[in-house]
């Protein structure tokens, strides 16, 4: 079965999949928000094999295009296939869906050559980062062959995240910074050290698979009940905002994250936290800051010994790259290039 989402003016470029294939074809046109619809929407249709998309029927802005094909490919294991009729190999946006391992794309402008990149699209391996290289005499995944590759050292790095205050993007930092671990090489661990009972709603939703007493998802182990797991490069610990509950781990663990908000009473939260805990370093994150404040904000605390971040906007919980730069200066000295 096939989902199509498509301008009206490509709306008949997969019917004869029916014919030749006896394919069941759904066909959606009009005018869409990607990103709104695999968040909101795609739910009620994740039956579907493959998922085909018509970028002349979105509205979104290139960025957001990304965005939604990391949300689809973290919530549904439908295949992607994306039909962008004319664009060049060398375009930015390709590279970018390369980079996203992104290959099922059709960019044909004549009906027979359409025809041939669908069936392949739909064939047992799809098309692959080959398939790309072959056709346009370069290797399409030149980055991933000069990114650089770690070993680790070290066994159960404990790494605190904790809140100044709730909504301060405690949950999605300790995920984000799980998926970062994972994407450099390193075995890690989830823990869900607090009372909110988020990660049980967040695994219902993501559709988790339950181990025992855990669970596994794109290759990260998610632990409820403030358990503490062993045998991983690093642990992270969601202690959700810290408190006289939560201040024994924090002060236990290796590396310790403090997630911040750059609201005026958020920022006394921040400097009652750090007094607080003065005799720590803290790597202090800061969320939805504008950039007008950065400056102000390191003037606060620029008495303070601990590390100063500015988090970009990522409010995927799977999202290990936007702010990759800030996780690997964070754990710098458990990891080693080689």
């Amino acid at each position: 079965m096939l989902l199509y989402l498509s301008s009206n003016e490509n709306i008949g470029i997969f019917d004869f999949l029916s014919k030749e294939k006896g394919m069941v074809i759904k066909k959606l046109s009009g005018e869409f928000y990607l990103k709104k619809f695999v968040i909101h929407d795609m739910r009620n249709l994740s039956h579907y094999s493959y998922f085909a998309i018509d970028l002349k029927a979105l509205k979104d802005t290139e960025n957001e295009i990304i965005e939604a094909v990391i949300a689809f490919k973290t919530m549904y294991d439908s295949r992607i296939i994306l039909f962008e009729e004319g664009v060049k190999v060398e375009n930015e946006i390709m590279s970018r869906l390369f980079d996203e391992k992104i290959y099922n794309i059709i960019i044909s402008e004549e009906i027979p050559e359409i025809k041939n990149e669908i069936l392949k699209c739909i064939s047992v391996k799809g098309k692959t980062q080959e398939d790309w290289s072959i056709l346009s005499g370069i290797n399409t995944n030149v980055e991933e062959n000069l990114k650089t590759q770690y070993t680790f050292n070290h066994k159960n790095i404990k790494i605190a995240v904790a809140g100044v205050s709730s909504k301060v993007g405690t949950t999605t930092t300790a995920f984000n910074m799980a998926k970062f671990l994972l994407e450099i090489g390193a075995k890690v661990s989830y823990t869900e050290a607090n009372s909110n009972e988020h990660l049980k709603e967040i695994a219902a939703y993501y559709k988790f698979l339950k181990v025992e007493n855990y669970y596994k998802y794109n290759g990260i182990e998610y632990y409820p009940n403030k358990q503490f797991p062993d045998d991983y490069n690093f642990n992270i610990f969601d202690l959700g905002s810290l408190n006289l509950g939560t201040i024994a781990i924090f002060k236990s663990c290796d590396i310790k994250i403090l997630c911040c908000g750059s609201k005026p009473y958020e920022l006394n939260d921040t400097h009652k936290a750090i007094n607080l805990h003065d005799d720590m370093y803290l790597n202090t994150l800061f969320s939805f800051t504008a950039e007008t404040e950065e400056v102000k904000i390191r003037k606060m605390f620029d008495k303070s010994i601990n590390k100063i971040h500015f988090q970009d906007y990522s409010p995927s919980l799977f999202d290990g790259k936007t702010n990759e730069k800030i996780y690997k200066e964070i754990v710098k000295d458990y990891i080693i290039e080689i």
